[in-house]
């Protein structure tokens, strides 16, 4: 009886990944109600063991964060304050509680089952994709986009006007194609924690994220490839034993690389191109950012960041911005060098971890722990339970699976 209660909970992870932009209610303008909402209740449901001391420190440090941000600040809109604030210390809560369980392990003969689920999943948004993406080129519009559109926390209105002027990007079961291209990366992360290959899904989750045109998204993929295949082949008894297949897996991946060439060199030329995506992304916020590392009133206070960017009028398409789409800046305007400090400790211990991956990058270890700092650059909402649960969920899986220890 236990391993079904079990399956029964963990068979909720996939599900998950359908409906977390699918909006249940509306607090007010600026707080969708989603299933992820409720996920500290529903991590309740795997907790074997939880320990205090770590979810005390992640506890303490989120307080600190807090604390400094009250403190040091600029204030230019109280009303959102308490939202903003709130939402930050519900992610901090949501980590804490990933970092300090010590999660029920599911049965090995229960791995099929999450699995097929998984691949159901997958299936579906690629299928809803390759038909939005059909139907955009064959009528330059998309009912289907609009009709989902309805029933998600945000409107991808935005999305939808870059159709007509002729762009073709998919959000499937999203609200915005870097968020969908971010899921379909999740999910291939925690397919990865069963230590199994899966190149079929592999396939049709790269097939997802080209069709969401997700630079970010592709450029990640890559990376994460890259260096499986040097975590794989690039020791002395890999190359000794495996060099024809090396060679072959690398030619092949170069192919991919080349037909893929043209549009990567059109979205890293678009870096430069005020009012472009990247561009407001990635190059246009770095004046905020340089503001808020130089300068004692360049820390903003929680819920005042709109107010903020637009004062510094950079253009998002035709419109001012106002938001930061950019989570790694975002943390910098709000924490200024505690967030630069905090991150190059991570990268810095991610980056030991590489170093002994050689031979040996366990269930794609590497690569999860990296999707945390590179998915900061796909999105500005990171205080938001939908961001949180991408993020959270292999490691959940990674714990829960007890494959391999870390």
């Amino acid at each position: 009886m236990s391993h079904s209660i079990k399956v029964c909970s963990y068979l909720l992870l996939p599900l998950i990944y359908l409906l977390v932009n699918v909006k249940i209610v509306s607090l007010g303008e600026s707080f969708p109600v989603t299933i992820v909402t409720f996920l500290p209740v529903l991590l309740l449901l795997y907790v074997e063991r939880i320990n205090l001391k770590k979810l005390m420190i992640a506890l303490g440090v989120g307080a600190a964060l807090t604390l400094f941000n009250y403190v040091f600040g600029k204030s230019l809109d109280t009303s959102k304050y308490v939202t903003s604030t709130m939402l930050f210390v519900y992610i901090v809560i949501i980590i804490g509680m990933v970092w300090s369980i010590r999660f029920k392990t599911v049965s090995p003969h229960n791995y099929r089952k999450i699995l097929r689920f998984f691949y159901a999943v997958v299936a579906l948004v690629v299928m809803l994709a390759a038909m939005e993406m059909a139907q955009i080129i064959l009528t330059g519009g998309s009912s289907l986009m609009e009709v989902i559109s309805k029933y998600l926390i945000y409107s991808n209105s935005y999305v939808l006007n870059f159709i007509k002027f002729g762009g073709k990007r998919t959000t499937a079961l999203y609200f915005e194609p870097a968020f969908f291209a971010l899921a379909l990366i999740s999910i291939w992360l925690s397919i990865k924690q069963f230590g199994i290959k899966t190149p079929k899904t592999d396939a049709m989750i790269l097939a997802g994220i080209v069709l969401s045109g997700s630079f970010s998204g592709v450029m990640t993929f890559i990376l994460f490839y890259l260096l499986e295949w040097a975590f794989q082949y690039l020791n002395k008894e890999a190359i000794r034993k495996k060099l024809p297949l090396a060679i072959i897996s690398l030619a092949v991946f170069i192919v991919g690389v080349v037909f893929a060439f043209p549009y990567i060199a059109t979205r890293v030329g678009d870096l430069g191109t005020e009012g472009s995506s990247s561009y407001y992304r990635i190059i246009g916020p770095l004046v905020m950012v340089g503001y808020s590392l130089t300068n004692i009133d360049g820390v903003v206070r929680f819920g005042s960041l709109y107010e903020y960017v637009a004062s510094f009028g950079i253009f998002n398409g035709a419109d001012v911005g106002k938001t930061i789409d950019n989570g790694l800046y975002l943390l910098i305007i709000y924490f200024s060098w505690f967030a630069v400090i905090l991150t190059g400790w991570y990268l810095f211990k991610v980056g030991k971890m590489m170093v002994s991956a050689f031979g040996n990058n366990q269930n794609f270890r590497v690569q999860l722990y990296l999707f945390t700092p590179i998915s900061l650059f796909f999105t500005g909402s990171i205080f938001s339970p939908e961001y949180a649960f991408l993020i959270v969920c292999p490691f959940i899986l990674r714990k829960a699976l007890n494959i391999v220890k870390t």
